[in-house]
């Protein structure tokens, strides 16, 4: 349509869409029009506008329902024809029938109006009226003047309704010679479908030989194909899973085995065999233009969706234990399952372990959950059972897997995509390897696969690539941290890493040597890092929470809960290790923070099982571990005596020790207001916090107040032990009160830290996480038995009652115990024979043992990730979210309808108008469910 007369009589055409009523079947000169004319993909969505289409959906329905007949006459005429194709014209008015569809369909379902009609246009069967057979030459004409010839009845033909017929030919020219497959590919007998594997791998060892032309055609099909499958996105978050969505049921339920085997494997296939480097030379991605990676693209979403698929039967069951289990699930570990190497300890665990099974009337595998020690049983009926492979065939197959040779083409192919924006933000020369797109859409198949074939899993779990997708999860995570655009992204790692944690295997494999950490980017690279992959998890994760200002908050129990997974198999944590793990528990442990949420104590409690994991089942090769708790028992003994009114007693306190460091520096010059101080102090000074700028307590002023009360509480003779107690005080401090301390102070600090030998210091104290609104200060007519604390979540109240009943649950008894025998020795050994080294303390830890000291191993709870409804919304909103803000940078066929599944949010984005691209595919969507967390968004445009 290069010429303007064309161009003209097509937008005229398009107006006698909507100005003109009943526009005759037969006006085929007229009907042709939107199949002839176009040249591109370009000219249907420029001039097709939306004005246009809603103009002819509100007012001449019957037009439209017209030419989506005349393009699936026309579909079928072309692709069933045994030539094809017949003419040099039939491609073209192939992909403009696929072009037009996808161009009108979005805005019928973006119309609540318009939904019965809907229903009737495209899943009503249709009645068509038989044309008569012309009457035959030897019929008899004798028939006298007066008698009339009696009429015949009209006969009816019943046609599949028309979202049948859509979907039947689309799928039918995926796999069409001559088309979307090589010429070579049409059958001996003659037909020109077949259903073959596009690309060699899963199912297939045999290359087709597929050409770009054949790639830029599988796109089209597939365009239109996911705009089939995108009826959820015009559906409300509470709608979503409860109706059911006709359009993938009809694939999901109603397609043949062997179109469903070839699509699955050919989807899958184009994926994981896509290698965005290429030959390897550097910039070869600038010279020359790739489609194929959109063409991976549009296999990823179209797979994704398909997958996603859930019934209204699955949904209603998932809601179901939605509301029965409000606790992780977890599964019972026996010891001899853990391979505990004690036969005492083995013998002891697996003695508790089956008392609690037998008490609580349910086996290992049905102990579903677990709430700080007590067992939450959920119902194994068969109403309560989420079998979602019988409802989707392509779930079905996709769990069948089973080669190894399959498992290692997947695996290596979801690494190459995964990795490469971490490998092109690590290369000596800046933009030289091409950075994908698809890298969400990618990470989202590799967490279905985990879930839906568990003999892929447990391949992963074998391999190294284990390791290599947990270094993956971190980076993104930390990559994007700060991002809101991305905390979906961020959201997703968390899921997988916690998914991941539930294996034995992969816990056992952390205690390896992290060899190559040097060689990755700076955002993830840990400095002076020698140690495991284990404490590489632990420091990444630790710094997550401290640093993520309080963003990740919904995160925290995923996080928690996936160290606490791998607690019971962490053998020789590092210095830093164990710092961090007691510094994430100062201040999680926190009064401002476990009173700010009714669910913040459950954090404490996870951390405190890890612990008991690993003195319980792990000791003697974790002396790191046992020396940070001896030093840190004050924290402890703190969170044993905890009651409410001590809590806003020392809430109170830490306030007005703001208020003071605050006042004489009220009366000096104001510091420029972008730093961090003057950050600070704005928020120390809110009076009221919501959910959004929550305003935090530090652990560091909570570590300093304690340890001011245990100096005035005991004094203790040991020089060393006093340096010790001194240098974790100071290294607590943030470096805003740090700077306030006088110069002596500070000096004995340095001093101290200086003379440590092997660098093991106190953990050092950050600030405490955000759980959505933690508490900095108290009015002055707070009652202790009734209390609400101003960033206190959702407006949460707490009481005694609440305090006393989640604090009897906590599992201190056995570290309390621990700390009881080891403190006093540790001290006396440091009194009696003058240690000056952390070394020699470290020694003695490695040589004791606890046998009969500690009491009865506790069995081990293994909290896997479970799939809620919320989540189940909130995976299809980034999915479709993801597809939306992607297809902007070329044809987004619902651009400007009225999504109801998220919001779509556009920004003007400083900077050169040409980084465009780059800012469209880093957003992510934020749904609109209100039992899903929301993030703001970035764009141009995002999807919210």
């Amino acid at each position: 349509m290069g010429a303007t007369d064309s161009k003209l009589a097509f937008r005229k055409g398009v107006f006698r869409l909507f100005e003109e009523q009943n526009i005759p079947y037969t006006a085929d000169d007229y009907w042709s029009l939107f199949w002839t004319l176009p040249e591109s993909v370009d000219d249907v969505y420029s001039l097709i506008g939306a004005s246009d289409i809603r103009r002819a959906r509100d007012s001449s329905r019957e037009n439209l329902e017209t030419l989506i007949d005349k393009l699936l006459n026309q579909m079928n005429a072309i692709a069933t024809a045994p030539n094809f194709p017949a003419t040099t014209t039939s491609i073209p008015q192939l992909l403009n029938c696929f072009r037009v569809l996808s161009r009108l369909i979005p805005y019928i379902f973006e119309s609540p109006e318009c939904s019965e009609w809907e229903d009737k246009l495209f899943w009503v069967p249709r009645s068509v009226e038989r044309i008569p057979e012309p009457p035959s030459s030897t019929t008899n004409n004798t028939t006298q003047e007066g008698d009339e010839q009696p009429k015949s009845q009209p006969q009816y033909d019943t046609l599949p309704p028309r979202g049948e017929v859509i979907m039947d030919l689309t799928l039918k020219c995926l796999f069409l010679a001559g088309f979307t497959l090589p010429p070579t590919m049409a059958m001996a007998e003659g037909g020109k479908v077949n259903h073959v594997i596009w690309e060699s791998g899963v199912g297939s060892s045999t290359p087709i030989g597929s050409s770009r032309e054949n790639d830029m055609h599988r796109i089209e099909v597939l365009r239109l194909l996911i705009v089939l499958l995108s009826r959820s996105m015009y559906v409300s978050p509470s709608q979503v899973l409860s109706k059911e969505d006709r359009w993938l049921h009809c694939v999901v339920a109603k397609t043949e085995r062997k179109v469903v085997l070839a699509l699955l494997c050919s989807l899958l296939n184009t994926a994981c065999k896509y290698n965005p480097q290429g030959w390897g030379v550097p910039y070869n991605h600038v010279v020359f233009t790739d489609t194929r990676e959109q063409l991976v693209a549009m296999c990823l979403r179209v797979l994704l969706v398909i997958l996603d698929y859930h019934s209204p039967r699955v949904a209603h069951t998932m809601r179901q234990i939605d509301q029965r289990v409000t606790t992780p699930p977890a599964e019972i570990v026996s010891g001899a399952d853990l391979l505990i190497q004690d036969p005492e300890k083995r013998a002891l665990a697996e003695k508790q372990a089956a008392e609690i099974q037998q008490q609580h009337g349910v086996s290992a595998a049905e102990a579903s959950s677990t709430n700080n020690g007590n067992i939450v049983v959920t119902s194994t009926a068969p109403e309560l059972e989420l079998d979602e492979t019988s409802d989707n065939s392509f779930r079905h197959y996709l769990s069948k897997l089973h080669r190894a040779q399959d498992f290692q083409f997947l695996i290596d192919g979801i690494y190459r995509i995964l990795s490469n924006p971490m490998q092109a933000n690590n290369t000596y020369l800046p933009g030289s390897t091409k950075r994908v797109r698809c890298h969400v859409e990618m990470m989202m198949l590799c967490w279905k696969l985990l879930e839906i074939n568990q003999r892929f899993r447990s391949y992963l779990m074998e391999t190294e690539r284990a390791l290599d997708l947990m270094v993956v999860l971190v980076y993104y995570a930390m990559e994007n941290k700060l991002d809101p655009a991305q905390v979906g992204l961020v959201r997703m790692c968390a899921f997988i890493l916690q998914t991941l944690s539930s294996d034995r295997t992969f816990g056992v494999k952390l205690n390896r040597p992290f060899d190559g950490h040097s060689s990755l980017p700076a955002a993830v690279r840990i400095p002076a890092f020698h140690g495991s992959y284990a404490d590489f998890l632990i420091i990444s994760i630790f710094t997550l929470i401290a640093t993520s200002r309080g963003s990740l908050s919904t995160l925290y129990p995923a996080l928690i809960l996936t160290i606490t997974n791998i607690s019971p198999y962490l053998k020789n944590l590092s210095v830093t290790s164990a710092s961090k793990l007691m510094a994430l528990f100062g201040s999680m442990s926190a009064p401002g923070f476990l009173l700010a949420d009714e669910a913040n104590h459950r954090l404490v409690g996870y951390l405190l099982e890890s612990f008991n994991n690993i003195i319980q089942y792990q000791f003697s090769d974790n002396p790191n571990m046992l020396y940070a708790l001896v030093r840190t028992n004050n924290k402890f003994e703190k969170l044993r005596d905890f009651s409410l009114e001590k809590a806003i007693a020392e809430i109170e306190r830490i306030r007005q020790l703001k208020e003071e460091k605050l006042r004489p520096n009220s009366q000096q010059t104001p510091r420029v207001s972008g730093s961090e101080d003057s950050k600070s102090v704005t928020s120390n000074d809110a009076t009221t916090v919501t959910a959004v700028t929550a305003v935090t307590t530090t652990s560091a002023e909570d570590n300093k107040t304690e340890d001011q009360t245990e100096q005035q509480k005991q004094d203790q003779p040991q020089e060393e032990l006093n340096q010790q107690q001194q240098q974790q005080k100071q290294d607590g401090l943030s470096e805003k009160a740090r700077g306030k301390l006088p110069e002596s102070t500070t000096e004995g600090s340095s001093s101290s830290n200086s003379n440590t030998s092997n660098g093991l210091a106190a953990p050092l104290a950050t600030p405490e996480p955000q759980r959505q609104g933690s508490t900095s200060s108290l009015t002055s007519t707070t009652s202790t038995s009734t209390v609400q604390l101003p960033g206190a979540k959702n407006g949460f109240v707490a009481t005694e009652d609440w305090v006393s009943q989640w604090h009897s649950q906590l599992p201190l008894h056995p570290i309390l115990v621990l700390l009881e025998h080891l403190v006093p020795q540790v001290q006396t050994l440091c009194s009696t024979q003058s240690l000056t080294s952390d070394a020699q303390v470290l020694d003695f830890l490695r040589g004791i043992t606890l046998v009969g000291i500690l009491p009865a191993p506790q069995p081990i709870f293994i909290r896997k990730f479970r799939w809620g409804e919320a989540l189940v919304i909130w995976f299809r909103s980034m999915l479709w979210g993801q597809a939306y803000v992607a297809s902007m940078t070329d044809y987004c066929p619902w651009g400007g309808t009225q999504v109801k599944l998220f919001q779509i949010k556009q920004q003007i984005v400083g900077g050169n108008s040409n980084n465009t691209t780059s800012d469209q595919q880093a957003t992510s969507p934020r749904p609109l469910s209100p039992g899903t967390p929301q993030q703001p968004p970035r764009s141009p445009p995002a999807a919210v």
